[in-house]
């Protein structure tokens, strides 16, 4: 028989473990929702954010264009949620939060097909633009659900920033989250990347074959080679690449499709898109991976528009069109 000192420490004990529920006792998985709110637009009015965007150096981004390619209309639908909504949502990624937003139609009367967006920029450079969010509203109108997160270390996001094996991990965890949304088809999914983010696609490609379309602009294919290699060296690759010190040339091909197009997946056909004035990545990033992938006999289309800056802003309605067509292509059956 127990002592008394033996059968109150038991009764205390059972007590702790009975108060624990299995959530709190189990390791969430990567991949897990821990936290979502509705989104918010960061401006009260259309008015407000057009003389945000005046204030931008370039002025391809100030309130005449962006009139252009979002009307009044299309902004008060948007923020009012009349036929989207948008979400800011917490999964974990190696153990980490890591920050993102969920766009989707109000009304949702079966599985959807899924876009994930991978921002560009790296560090204190990475971020989603409102720009962007506001082209996640515009294709969940079309009827898909648009996904996107801030890397880690970046945008609030957990951890430290990691242009490898860390921002892969959080896409193809933030993949895994879509797949588990209910209104989702997890047997559809298209890819888009800009910049660094479509420099992430490809070594997302490297790894699955789960994408059945991808839409890279100004994707980066060659760190090696590029022109900004000295500045980066000095300012960005040695905080964010790992084993950098150790093979600076090794760890950069590692992150170069143009030296491994044979890993990429041959069940996803890739569109690249460039300007040929792209001052940021070079356009010969994507024509050289072209004729890669040319060689491989792979599916992809490559388009080039002739003076189109890094971001293509000022192409923005023929970005539109091409994405809009590739995804409806292939993520979408016939008709629909």
């Amino acid at each position: 028989m127990l002592s008394n000192l033996s059968q109150t420490f038991a009764i205390i004990l059972l007590s702790i473990i009975m108060t624990i529920s299995p959530a709190q006792s189990a390791v969430q998985e990567d991949g897990t929702i821990v936290s979502r709110e509705a989104y918010d637009f960061p401006f009260a009015t259309y008015d407000k954010w057009l003389a945000f965007s005046d204030k931008a150096p370039d002025p391809a981004w100030h309130a005449d264009p962006m009139r252009q390619l979002v009307s009044q209309q299309d902004f008060q639908r948007y923020a009012s949620h009349q036929t989207v909504q948008a979400e800011r949502i917490e999964y974990l990624s190696d153990g980490l939060r890591i920050k993102s937003i969920l766009v989707r139609p109000t009304r949702v009367t079966k599985p959807l097909p899924i876009i994930v967006f991978a921002h560009g920029g790296v560090a204190q450079w990475g971020k989603i633009t409102f720009f962007e969010i506001l082209e996640f509203h515009r294709l969940a109108e079309q009827g898909y659900i648009v996904l996107a997160s801030t890397f880690r270390g970046e945008g609030g996001s957990e951890g430290q920033p990691n242009l490898g094996v860390g921002d892969r991990a959080d896409l193809m965890n933030l993949i895994k989250m879509a797949q588990r949304l209910p209104e989702a088809d997890g047997d559809k999914i298209g890819l888009w990347g800009f910049s660094r983010g479509g420099g992430l696609g490809y070594r997302v490609l490297a790894v699955t074959d789960m994408i059945d379309a991808a839409f890279f602009v100004g994707a980066r294919a060659d760190h090696l080679n590029s022109k900004r290699r000295a500045e980066f060296d000095e300012f960005v690759y040695p905080d964010v690449v790992e084993a950098y010190a150790v093979d600076k040339d090794a760890a950069l091909k590692s992150l170069s499709p143009l030296f491994w197009p044979e890993k990429l997946s041959p069940k996803t056909p890739i569109y690249l898109l460039h300007g040929t004035a792209d001052e940021r990545v070079e356009a010969w990033n994507s024509i050289a991976m072209a004729r890669k992938l040319d060689a491989l006999n792979r599916s992809y289309e490559l388009l080039l528009i002739d003076g189109g800056s890094h971001s293509l802003i000022e192409h923005q309605q023929r970005v539109r069109q091409e994405m809009d067509r590739w995804f409806a292509k292939h993520l979408k059956p016939e008709g629909q």
